[in-house]
C-alpha cells in the first residue's frame, strides 16, 4: 500500500483497512461499546490496540478529534503506522495505544459510518469562521443549531460513556503512574499537509512548555493572558482518569489550505454556481495531500517516541 491507500472516504472503509492492517500483524484490537448503545453487527465506539511492552510505563496514545474528518485522518495515520512500522521494535519500556473510532456521536454530528455531507465553504476565511464558531458552540454547550447539548453524566464526555472510558483507561495499564503522551489527530485550515501542534495545557504550565520544546514552537507573548479551553473529547476524558501520571497532551492539526486547492475547487464548481463544491478542501482526496500528511505524522510520532525518554 502507498500512503494514499492508507486513507479512506468513509468510516466503513477506513475501519476495514485498519482491521486488515491488524490481521497482517496477527493482532486483534479490542472493541469497546456503550452498554446501552448499538451492538453487533454495528462497529464499536472505539477499537483499541496496544503495541509494544505490555508493562511499559511510557505510553503514546493516538486518537482522533470529534469530527468525521478528524477520525478519517487519524485512521489513515494509524493504518499507515501499522503497515510500515507495526513490526518495528519500540524503545524500551514504551508502548503505543491506537484508539480507532468514528466521529463522536454527540458532538461530531455523525455516528460511525454516517455519511453526512461535508460542510460548504468558499475559501480559507469562511473555513476559519466555521471552525471558530464550532469551538465557541462547544464551549457554550450548544450544537451547530444553537440547541443545548445533553449534559453528560459525571465522568463521561459527550458520546463516550464513563464506563467505556474506564475500560479504555484500564487498557492503558502500568502507564497510570508513568509518562503518557496524548496526540489528538485533527484536520485544520493551515498549510497543505503540515502538522500544526497545539498544547492541551495552560499556557505557562510544564506540559505546554514541554510541547513547545519538543516541536520547536514559539513561546506565547508575555502579555498573552488567553487560556486555551480544551474541548471535551475522547482524549480529554481519558486524561482526567490519570491524576497521578505525568501527562503531555497536544493536537496535531493537518492543514488543507493551498492556493492550488482553492483554484482547483473554483474551476470544478458546477455550471451556474458561484460557490464551488468544496468538500475536498475540508478533507482532500489529493494523493499529494495524503502523502504529505503521512510524512508529517511520521515525524510527529517518532519525535514523541524519542522525547518520551529524554526528560
Amino acid at each position: 500500500m502507498s500512503a494514499e491507500d492508507y486513507f479512506s472516504k468513509t468510516y466503513q472503509v477506513a475501519r476495514a483497512k485498519y482491521l486488515a492492517a491488524c490481521r497482517e500483524l496477527r493482532l486483534q484490537p479490542t472493541g469497546f461499546r456503550a452498554p446501552d448503545g448499538p451492538q453487533e453487527p454495528e462497529p464499536p465506539l472505539v477499537d483499541c490496540l496496544r503495541l509494544g511492552n505490555p508493562s511499559a510505563s511510557h505510553l503514546l496514545v493516538i486518537c482522533g478529534g470529534d469530527r468525521k474528518i478528524d477520525a478519517l485522518c487519524c485512521s489513515g495515520i494509524e493504518t499507515g503506522w501499522l503497515s510500515e512500522f507495526g513490526k518495528a521494535n519500540l524503545p524500551a519500556d514504551t508502548a503505543i495505544l491506537l484508539l480507532h473510532h468514528g466521529a463522536a456521536p454527540a458532538t461530531g454530528g455523525e455516528v460511525p459510518g454516517a455519511g453526512a455531507p461535508p460542510p460548504q465553504w468558499e475559501d480559507d476565511i469562511l473555513a476559519k469562521v466555521e471552525e471558530r464558531y464550532a469551538e465557541y458552540a462547544r464551549q457554550q454547550g450548544i450544537d451547530s443549531t444553537g440547541a443545548p447539548l445533553d449534559r453528560p453524566a459525571d465522568g463521561d464526555v459527550s458520546g463516550y460513556p464513563g464506563q467505556v472510558l474506564d475500560l479504555l483507561a484500564h487498557a492503558m495499564g502500568p502507564a497510570a503512574d508513568g509518562k503518557i503522551v496524548f496526540i489528538e489527530i485533527r484536520v485544520g485550515t493551515g498549510p497543505w499537509g503540515e502538522a500544526e501542534m497545539t498544547p492541551h495545557h495552560p499556557l505557562n504550565s510544564a506540559g505546554a512548555r514541554r510541547v513547545r520544546k519538543w516541536f520547536s514552537l514559539p513561546a506565547p507573548p508575555e502579555d498573552d493572558l488567553q487560556e486555551i479551553r480544551e474541548l471535551d473529547s475522547l482524549g480529554a476524558g481519558l486524561r482526567r482518569r490519570f491524576p497521578q501520571a505525568d501527562i503531555t497532551a497536544a493536537s496535531a492539526s493537518f492543514g488543507t489550505y493551498s492556493m492550488k486547492s482553492v483554484l482547483e475547487n473554483l474551476a470544478a464548481r458546477p455550471e451556474g454556481r458561484s460557490i464551488p463544491e468544496t468538500g475536498a478542501m475540508v478533507y482532500p482526496e489529493d494523493p499529494e495531500w495524503r502523502d504529505a500528511v503521512w510524512r508529517s505524522a511520521i515525524v510527529v510520532i517518532q519525535r514523541v517516541l524519542t522525547r518520551l525518554h529524554a526528560e
